[in-house]
């Protein structure tokens, strides 16, 4: 019958599915050529992208270029002044391999990276140059090795015009081409892609795939010849590496560049395919699901015999399954007859099962009550002596269920407590006898891990014999251990509340006193019964007002405890002193059901430290406050000036005379003085003003309250008469003097500390100037020797780190061209404020001997540089600056003979020292003798800044110097000035008639040395020959270096 059903069935089926798998077929090949379609596209963003970021690297570059060209001192187009932006530009911008000044004929001007020495850098000949100059305009170059810098580099260009509009130079900037970054992922590509650059005329300008060796060249590849034809498209071809790839192009108009991008088109293909292999499967899964569904309905048509065939097969093997009615009335007959005979044994069956649930929850019950109440049960056969006991003993134990199932009653004894048993024998005895219906014992059991469990033990005999000896006997145990414990806790407690040398007080929730012990009795003089019953506020003193116990309670509720110093009154009246904590005492719930409070008698200790606090605080001999109350009472003092915005004085008294009457009358009688002297002293203030004796003779007094600096004169001013009148000790009348040092706040705001030291300082000053007097601190005097101590101190800091550093000026003679010399120029590279020139820490070192340090280490410094330049070539004389304070310390010849000799390839006559004229003549006479020691070595002198001291002719005669310099401030304005130009002909004059050679120093133009060559001084510096450089830059400055024509015209003019 199952095979016909089955059979019509599938020739049903079968006419629907060939037309759906046909239909399955043409939609996977529809699938596959769209997703190729989109593929193909994919891949035009990213042609885009690439052309976007190279357009805009370019954009940026042409504006770049343009703020470059307008900078006047790149349009100067001056190698020796080139442009510093140029540098720092080259530092914040990496994608550019240099930056570059050219001038119209091509040669290199000005450079970021550093030029090959000895090797002029010209492009003039190139085509990127030559069409720049023709179309003058930004341009971008094609792909070359940069003469500079060696990398693979396109210059983009743009013509320098002058303020006349003329064509001077140009500016450029190499693009460098390995540091060139476009806006992709490499982590999200294909590692088979291929994206780049191309020009127009085939040159591959950048590629992702070795780019070292593809830059700048011109394959001839079919795919540069395809982009190239295409510029903006895509296409599908074969690379040399045999990979087929999509490629889509984008052009660049502003480089005539073209970017491409290319992806393998292999993993396009496999994904499409993948594409329609999902389509197709989800269509034959249609088409299983369709035969699945023809299956199940022919199951639906077979199920009644199949339900009647299994509930015959159930009922063979014992089952209980009834089966399903249906079909012919025959076979429903069959089957209800079946069922019925099934019902009747279920029956039968569901009420002997109901009847083993009923027995088995009885049991649960008792179990759980015996588990709940931790009570394990035993029976005990007396005739085998074997104890057997239920998995709750076991588990009260430690041991698993089968290793107590059966064990010796011995073993029980020997597991039992040695102090039990002669509680638990007589209890066995007179029950297995009967003298007692049950036994009932408390003892103590090993736990399988060793520590002992108290049990409640209890048993009865169940079975005896003819003659009425025990058989069995049964019975429980209950582990009372924690019941115990807690038994153990209140012993230990009652003892320790009995005991303890802590008065305890203990209340219940409202207050009221339920129990105190034996020490609160004593302390407090209350017996148990007076105290029980009453509130503790029966020992209040008054001493603590409401706000104190209500933030007390507060802690109680909030926190549960509470803990401070309390003075309470005793029975007798007298006040005490305790230390308490209190604590609440809750419930499982959390409710409150006693307060404990346990305080201590701290009164004797409270009085010890009053004592000791007042010790701490004030003189011994005076009472006054001592320097430790001082320093508080300033600190408070400051505090409220700052609420208050008034002022306060601290005036620092010492006594004149007092150790001459200390000496003559004796240490008794000085100590007498003091005291009376203290009470005067202390009369003399105002309510609210302190006197502190801080030692010896020595008073602080804190003035507060002072609308005005000068409201405390009068104060003082009683002082000081309260310290000058005479005092009579003993039978002698002694007199001493004070002198008072003043400091106020906040005019001088400084801490407590420096207050009194400041005002120490200015006592100081009081007795220099006579005593019995009272003197003001100087607070912006103070401050300015501070800030230069502060300098000075980082000044030897620098010097230790090695900071300093030389630059040097030229000093030529403008008619010659020779370069005569240098003047070393001190400058400090800071870490933070960078190059820092001299006036900005020169000011810091004068008059300390850092100067000196620093003097000395010029001089090294420059010798060493002198031998480094004698090595290449260039025997340059080099002055340095001296200081008035480095010149006439004692032994200044002698160490720069030593630094002469530490460099012995250098001349002595190359070294000028430059001493300043006025420094000269504070002491001519020990001046004159150094620098004739100093000249026995051969060392020059030249003096500086001539003009502006008092220069005589005296004091031109007796310093021998060999160079007189002209000050700069009289060279600066000698054009438009007619005084200055007078003093320079005067010096020039001077340096002829005494034979001293004579330069000029601030040169600053071409007019300046136009006129001072026909007064008769070729010899100059100053920012219009060169400005101070660093050490490495000289010689190619000397070696570039020319004198302006004019200079060479002008004939030498009598003065």
């Amino acid at each position: 019958m199952t095979a016909p059903l089955r059979a019509h069935l599938l020739l049903l089926v079968i006419p629907l599915v060939i037309p759906l798998v046909g239909l399955i077929g043409y939609n996977a090949y529809r699938d596959a050529e769209d997703a190729l379609a989109q593929a193909r596209t994919a891949q035009r963003p990213l042609a885009a992208i690439v052309a976007s970021d190279v357009a805009r690297t370019i954009e940026s570059a042409h504006a770049t270029l343009r703020r470059i060209a307008e900078r006047p001192r790149v349009q100067a187009m001056d190698p020796l002044q080139c442009d510093g932006v140029l540098t720092e530009l080259h530092t914040l911008t990496p994608e550019y391999a240099n930056i570059v000044t050219t001038d119209r004929q091509g040669r290199t001007l000005c450079s970021a990276a550093p030029l090959p020495i000895g090797q002029p850098v010209d492009v003039g000949d190139t085509d990127w140059f030559k069409k720049l100059m023709a179309e003058q305009r930004f341009s971008v170059g094609p792909p070359h090795r940069g003469p500079i810098t060696g990398k693979w580099v396109s210059v983009l260009s743009m013509p320098v015009h002058d303020r006349a509009g003329q064509i001077v130079g140009a500016v450029h900037l190499p693009l460098d081409l390995h540091a060139f970054k476009l806006g992709l992922t490499p982590q999200n590509l294909s590692a088979d892609s291929r994206y780049g650059i191309i020009s127009a005329d085939g040159t591959l300008i950048w590629r992702n795939s070795d780019p070292e060796h593809i830059i700048g060249t011109r394959p001839d590849w079919p795919i540069a010849r395809r982009v190239m034809d295409m510029r903006n498209g895509d296409f599908e071809l074969a690379g040399l590496d045999g990979v087929e790839r999509y490629y889509s192009t984008t052009f660049i108009p502003e480089a005539q560049w073209v970017a491409f991008f290319g992806v393998p088109s292999a993993p396009l293909v496999a994904q499409a395919h993948r594409k329609a292999l999902i389509s197709a499967a989800v269509g034959m899964l249609s088409v299983l699901g369709l035969a699945l569904f023809a299956l199940a309905l022919a199951r639906r048509v077979e199920r009644p015999i199949d339900s009647l065939t299994q509930a015959i097969h159930h009922f063979k093997q014992g089952g209980t399954a009834l089966a399903e009615p249906s079909g012919p009335r025959e076979l429903v007959d069959l089957v209800t007859d079946f069922n019925t005979m099934m019902s009747d044994r279920l029956a039968i069956e569901s009420e002997l099962d109901t009847q083993r649930r009923q027995l088995q929850r009885a049991k649960d019950r008792i179990d759980l009550a015996l588990q709940i109440a931790q009570m394990g049960m035993w029976s005990w056969n007396l005739q085998t002596r074997m104890v057997h006991s239920d998995e709750i003993m076991a588990h009260l134990f430690g041991y698993a269920p089968e290793d107590l199932a059966q064990v010796p009653i011995e073993e029980w004894r020997r597991r039992t407590h040695p102090d039990d048993l002669q509680k638990l024998d007589p209890a066995l005895r007179a029950s297995l006898k009967g003298e007692s219906a049950q036994f009932e014992v408390e003892q103590r059991i090993r736990h399988q891990d060793g520590h002992w469990i108290w049990g409640l033990w209890r048993g009865r005999v169940t079975e005896r014999d003819a003659q009425g000896r025990a058989l069995v006997m049964v019975g429980s145990f209950h582990d009372i251990t924690e019941r115990m414990k807690a038994h153990e806790k209140l012993q230990l407690a009652a003892s320790v509340f009995t005991h303890a040398r802590e008065g305890i007080t203990i209340t219940d929730p409202r207050g009221t006193i339920i129990d105190v012990n034996d020490t609160f009795t004593r302390i407090t003089g209350y017996t148990r019964e007076e105290a029980i019953g009453n509130n503790p506020r029966m020992l209040q003193s008054g001493r603590q007002g409401p706000e104190f116990y209500t933030a007390m309670w507060h802690s109680l509720t909030t926190r549960g405890h509470w803990t401070g110093e309390v003075w309470n009154r005793r029975k007798d009246g007298s006040l005490f002193a305790e230390i308490i904590t209190i604590s609440a005492v809750r419930d499982a719930r959390g409710e409150v059901q006693h307060y404990v409070a346990l305080f201590t008698d701290i009164t004797e200790l409270k009085e010890n430290e009053r004592q000791l606090e007042h010790v701490a605080h004030y003189d011994a001999l005076t009472g006054l406050p001592n320097r430790v109350l001082l320093a508080d009472r300033v600190q408070q003092s400051m505090l409220r000036c700052q609420r208050t915005g008034q002022s306060l004085a601290v005036a620092f008294l010492d006594l004149d005379g007092f150790k001459a009457v200390n000496d003559h009358y004796g240490h008794e009688r000085g100590d007498e003085l003091l005291v009376a002297l203290a009470h005067r002293l202390k009369a003399a203030l105002r309510d609210g003003d302190t006197l502190s004796r801080i030692g010896g003779d020595e008073f602080v007094a804190v003035l507060v309250d002072l609308d005005q600096a000068h409201d405390c004169e009068p104060v003082l001013s009683r002082l000081l008469h309260a310290a000058a009148d005479p005092v009579q000790v003993g039978d002698s009348l002694l007199q001493v003097s004070a002198s008072i040092g003043v400091t106020l706040y906040p005019t001088d705001g400084a801490e407590p500390d420096l207050l009194i030291r400041h005002a120490d300082q200015a006592m100081y000053q009081a007795k220099q100037a006579g005593k019995n007097r009272y003197h003001l601190f100087d607070v912006a005097h103070d401050t300015a020797v501070k800030t230069q101590r502060e300098e000075s101190d980082r000044v030897r800091l620098a010097l230790e780190r090695g900071e300093f550093v030389l630059h040097y000026q030229p000093k030529v003679n403008m008619r010659t061209g020779v370069v005569i010399g240098l003047e070393a120029l001190i400058r400090w590279q800071h870490p933070e404020r960078g190059l820092l020139q001299p006036a900005s820490f020169l000011p810091a070192m004068a008059g300390h001997t850092i100067s000196i340090a620093v003097g000395e280490w010029v001089i090294a410094t420059a010798l060493a540089q002198m031998a480094e330049w004698k090595a290449l070539g260039l025997d340059l004389a080099v002055s340095v600056n001296i200081d008035a304070l480095q010149l006439q310390t004692e032994g200044f010849a002698v160490r720069l003979g030593a630094l002469l000799a530490a460099q012995p390839g250098v001349r002595p006559d190359r070294l000028e020292l430059e001493i300043l004229e006025t420094s000269a003549l504070e002491d001519i006479a020990h001046v004159s003798n150094i620098m004739h020691r100093c000249q026995a070595l051969g060392v020059r002198f030249a003096l500086d800044d001539f003009g502006t001291g008092y220069s005589s002719l005296t004091y031109l005669k007796r310093l021998n110097a060999e160079v007189i310099k002209i000050d700069q401030s009289f060279v600066r304005d000698m054009q438009s000035d007619p005084d200055d130009l007078a003093i320079v002909k005067g010096v020039i004059g001077l340096a002829d008639a005494f034979r001293r050679e004579v330069i000029a120093e601030g040169v600053e133009t071409i007019e300046h040395g136009s006129l001072l060559i026909p007064l008769g001084c070729d010899n100059a510096q100053g920012y219009g020959i060169a400005r101070p450089m660093p050490a490495h830059q000289v010689p190619e400055w000397v070696a570039c270096w020319r004198p302006d024509v004019r200079w060479q015209q002008r004939d030498k003019a009598p003065l």
